[in-house]
């Protein structure tokens, strides 16, 4: 789904910037790469449950395991708070309370009071909680641990909270009596979103291969509607040797375990638009799974088929495991990548944010960097997202306001010959190509593009591309400015306008903006364009309030400067067939001109 959104995006985007005449053109959608898809199939297969297809083997709970007491700790830190239960010895409830600051430490609360809840305790219950284990080579042991009941003599204590730099391990353990073991160890810290992990399952004190899970479906359980082109569904997302790698539920497709074609995983994330958690093993490893468990449920009063989407990566028994539960926050990713020598490239956590196709992601991510951190400057002043994203969108069109004069110039060039131009093409369809005069045509027509080529109108437009498209992934992801409200009506920045004014308003933009902006097309094409505006305001009629105020405010900034430009520089008139255009070879007499003079 994320990929369908990149490709509305980029159709939207070319759309609007290089003219309505392109919409009556058969519009050609960008190919997919191979190292980084979202596989969408039309009919998935049914997900069975892990329990139907559990294999039969020796592995069982022995008659006379002991089991500890069923027991649960509430975990507190400053940014967040969750529950760690005994059974499968799971993180069983994550909530996440505060939103970091610009420097990446404690910042303001998140959906106060309660804070956003990212992993749900019934949901745990019933499709299995994160950091639960999977044993492909032994589904009844991986049954067995997922739950037994834990022991965890070296936490008495039924809360947890750390203050300011502390930290607090709790060692979980098992022993079924029959030579099984197994042991979690958490550390957790006071200062970000991340802590570790230490699993060690061992039958006959040999290593069992244990995969560690993330998910399922982590992300902001109170979302009303999933999918769409705004609003993500949870997706997998692997940083291997291939690239990176992005999967949606409905590519995965089945309840157990499935094993994709990827080595070298540095990590494994299930995300949402706002939130990921992450896995990182100790070392690179050498396979990971991917799960799926579909279920209709009913949201928001209606009945939707929703995909619960898991990634299990292998682990070293006995090796500490970083755990990222939290915001897609650029600088957050980028502190912990750091923190871990992570690096540059794939492997950097902030790959977990979707910036399009591997191509473009170089181009577009230090943009987007510079973008939020304007972003964020500009809030300190006005203290407000909207009026942030407002003197944002125009401080990037004044910058590209000589493009846009550029642009416009080249195309009433090209408009203004274009009745030569249709006369020299009607022309030369009644000459024979073995015409002499064909020939003198020909180069006419030649000089006359050179003069006058609307394709350069286009061009300075493109350099505008990944400075939209940068923005247009800082406001679709950036966790600051979901729930934050502007000028009343709007409650969330992050949710479509309730009132669809952003959305009219933008429509009318549009309109004004096409009747000021120089074309190339005939009176008949003109009226057809004006069927674009109705067709955008069908796609952003759901889109985020901040994405429509974005695009709504460089249209009105947009028709100023076209106004001002054709003030400025009004159309040339039309050449005629009696209008002669100068010769190319004019501007290589410069030496011979000063030499005259």
């Amino acid at each position: 789904m994320e990929k369908q959104r990149l490709a509305i995006f980029i159709a939207i985007s070319a759309l609007i910037l290089f003219g309505s005449q392109f919409l009556l053109q058969k519009i050609y959608p960008p190919k997919k790469p191979a190292n980084e898809t979202i596989t969408q199939s039309a009919t998935p297969a049914p997900a069975p449950t892990i329990a139907a297809t559990t294999q039969t083997l020796a592995t069982t709970a022995p008659a006379n395991a002991t089991q500890a007491d069923a027991r649960e700790i509430k975990i507190e830190t400053p940014f967040w708070k969750g529950t760690l239960s005994n059974q499968g010895a799971v993180i069983s409830e994550f909530v996440m309370t505060h939103l970091p600051d610009d420097d990446g430490k404690l910042g303001k609360p998140i959906d106060a009071p309660a804070g956003v809840l990212l992993v749900s305790a019934q949901k745990s219950k019933e499709l299995g909680a994160p950091l639960r284990l999977v044993i492909p080579s032994d589904r009844n042991l991986e049954k067995q641990l997922n739950e037994a009941r834990f022991a965890m003599t070296d936490t008495p204590e039924a809360e947890v909270k750390l203050g300011d730099n502390s930290n607090k391990t709790i060692t979980l353990s098992y022993d079924n009596g029959a030579g099984v073991k197994a042991q979690k160890i958490y550390t957790f810290n006071s200062a970000g979103y991340d802590f570790d992990c230490t699993v060690d399952v061992r039958r006959n004190d040999q290593p069992v291969e244990t995969f560690l899970v993330v998910g399922p479906s982590f992300g902001d359980q109170n979302v009303k509607s999933h999918g769409g082109w705004y609003s993500q569904e949870s997706l997998a997302t692997i940083s291997a040797a291939q690239g990176i790698e992005r999967h949606a539920g409905s590519s995965i497709g089945t309840a157990d375990p499935k094993a994709i074609d990827a080595t070298q995983i540095r990590w494994a994330s299930v995300d949402d638009n706002y939130f990921a958690m992450a896995l990182m093993p100790a070392n690179p490893a050498s396979s990971v799974r991917l799960m799926n468990d579909k279920r209709k449920e009913v949201l928001a009063g209606k009945e939707q088929e929703v995909n619960h989407v898991s990634a299990a990566v292998q682990i070293t028994n006995g090796q500490v495991n970083h755990i990222y539960a939290g915001p897609k926050n650029l600088k957050v990713l980028r502190a912990v990548s750091t923190k871990l020598n992570l690096g540059d490239g794939s492997v950097n956590l902030e790959r977990v944010v979707n910036y399009g196709w591997n191509w473009i992601t170089p181009i577009v991510k230090p943009i987007a960097w510079v973008m939020l951190n304007i972003l964020q400057f500009i809030y300190k002043w006005t203290q407000n997202y909207g009026w942030a994203i407002i003197v944002l969108t125009f401080a990037l069109n004044m910058c590209f306001f000589p493009l846009r004069w550029r642009s416009s110039v080249s195309m009433k060039k090209a408009a203004a010959m274009q009745p030569k131009m249709k006369d020299l093409q009607e022309r030369m369809k009644k000459l024979d190509k073995n015409d002499p005069k064909m020939l003198d045509l020909q180069k006419e027509q030649m000089a006359l593009m050179r003069e006058g080529n609307p394709l350069m109108g286009c061009l300075p437009m493109l350099l505008q591309m990944p400075f939209f498209y940068a923005v247009y992934s800082v406001l679709t992801t950036a966790v600051e400015i979901r729930h934050t409200g502007f000028l009343g009506w709007i409650k969330d920045l992050a949710a479509p306008d309730p009132w669809y004014i952003l959305p009219v308003i933008f429509v009318i933009s549009m309109i004004v903006q096409q009747m000021l902006t120089p074309s190339t097309m005939d009176p008949v094409q003109k009226r057809v364009q004006y069927i674009m505006p109705v067709f955008m305001g069908y796609i952003f009629i759901n889109a985020p309030a901040g994405l429509v105020l974005y695009w709504m405010v460089g249209n009105l900034v947009g028709i100023g400067q076209q106004y001002v430009i054709n003030k400025i520089s009004p159309a040339p008139p039309a050449q005629t067939t009696n209008d002669k255009i100068a010769p190319p070879i004019a501007k290589k007499k410069s030496k011979e001109l000063l030499a005259d003079s």
